[in-house]
């Protein structure tokens, strides 16, 4: 142990293999035991000073000449590596290996997890949004690139739709063939990530001997898993209950957007359970919620005040802004909301009412094939209409935020 580099932010490995309540109640829910073995501490330390192997060559070639060679790397991505002017090794490998699926790749489960994500309609927002986003704040490694590339002087909307735009790219049909938006779209995220690592860790502001290397593998991994594993515990809480199927092609869906994006297969899970045990050693590999926490938690919050309605344009933004705030009370609690900066709601009854609601849509909707293609196309609309909403960054912020 003592010859270990080990990033400051990570515990210690007789911390870690201790038990608490959360770590017993979820082997007893999942049936294996949480605490990783040696063997397993050693794959997280790594992971924790690991960044994108194969995009991070890339990157290094794309820095040595930035104007021109961006310009190439774009072409090959959003054209073809036939439509370069001369070969570039580099962008050869790349765009070989990704273009090349996993051998474990099932594109009916990418399909019928596409059909699953447009049924749950703004559901499946409010609970990337205000659980997996928000409670993902609390664990400050995630927030240090965005404070350190000054997105949190952004407007939270902006940053929101930004992320909101790529997850739609990746759920329409057949997002992930090689020009389609999916693809395209997760690999330019993927640039981008690798852009930031090498400018962060060029930064003498950048603390590599506590945080470990900037939008590390485990910390992806851990963002992958929030749009997976959260995601159904989520709805799931709110009245929709997916079959086993549907679970599974969420789980393999998001198995191939983290190939895609870059994240190392033995970081990419295809079941649930899987997923907690990777999930319950964030307690032990993110210090304790900080200011950047509540800076984010803040501005997040607040986000409904940028958006604009058609009608009762003040009313519909400060409803939004008491329910996406009584749906991150309702997972995490009041304490966690006192930890995040964020006013606890007296009664989170948002969260009630959305649950008596999905359980009467969707158990209806089990019963009737028109139903269900109904909650299909509407619950896509809900999706797309709410990136129209995000779009307008420039609105002050209304006065019960003084």
């Amino acid at each position: 142990m003592k010859s270990l580099t080990l990033p400051k932010r990570l515990a210690s490995f007789e911390k870690m293999t201790q038990s608490s309540l959360k770590s017993k109640v979820f082997s007893y829910l999942t049936n294996q035991k949480l605490q990783p073995t040696y063997t397993e501490y050693l794959r997280l330390n790594t992971a924790l000073q690991t960044g994108d192997v194969t995009m991070d060559e890339v990157m290094q070639w794309v820095m040595s000449n930035p104007r021109q060679n961006r310009k190439l790397f774009e072409t090959a991505l959003y054209q073809g590596l036939d439509q370069l002017p001369y070969e570039v090794p580099v962008l050869t490998q790349f765009f070989h290996h990704i273009e090349q699926t996993p051998s474990w790749l099932d594109k009916s489960k990418l399909e019928t997890a596409i059909r699953f994500t447009h049924r749950l309609g703004s559901n499946g927002t409010f609970i990337l949004r205000d659980v997996a986003l928000m409670s993902g704040y609390q664990y400050p490694g995630f927030n240090q690139p965005l404070i350190m590339t000054g997105a949190l002087s952004q407007y939270a909307g902006k940053r929101l739709a930004e992320t909101y735009k790529w997850w739609l790219d990746i759920t329409q049909a057949n997002s992930f063939e090689r020009f389609n938006l999916g693809f395209t779209s997760t690999v330019y995220v993927r640039f981008v990530h690798a852009l930031v690592r090498y400018q962060l860790s060029k930064s003498k502001d950048w603390d590599t001997s506590f945080w470990g290397v900037p939008i590390n593998q485990y910390d992806q991994a851990m963002t992958n898993i929030a749009f997976s594993a959260v995601l159904l515990l989520g709805v799931r809480a709110i009245g929709i209950f997916p079959s086993k199927a549907e679970s599974e092609a969420i789980m393999h869906f998001w198995k191939y957007t983290g190939w895609l994006m870059g994240i190392d297969e033995q970081w990419l899970v295809e079941k649930e359970s899987e997923a907690w045990k990777l999930l319950i050693w964030m307690d032990y590999a993110h210090p304790k919620t900080d200011e950047s926490s509540r800076a984010l938690a803040k501005s997040l919050s607040k986000e409904p005040f940028e958006r604009h309605y058609k009608y009762f344009n003040n009313f519909m933004q400060k409803k939004a802004y008491k329910n996406h705030l009584e749906i991150t009370q309702f997972f995490i609690g009041q304490n966690k909301m006192k930890n995040l900066g964020l006013k606890p709601r007296t009664i989170a009854w948002y969260p009630f009412y959305l649950m008596a609601k999905n359980t009467l849509l969707y158990n209806s909707a089990k019963h009737s094939d028109k139903f269900s293609q109904y909650l299909q196309k509407h619950g896509r609309s809900e999706q797309e209409y709410s990136l129209a909403l995000y779009q307008n960054w420039g609105k002050q912020l209304a006065s019960m935020h003084q």
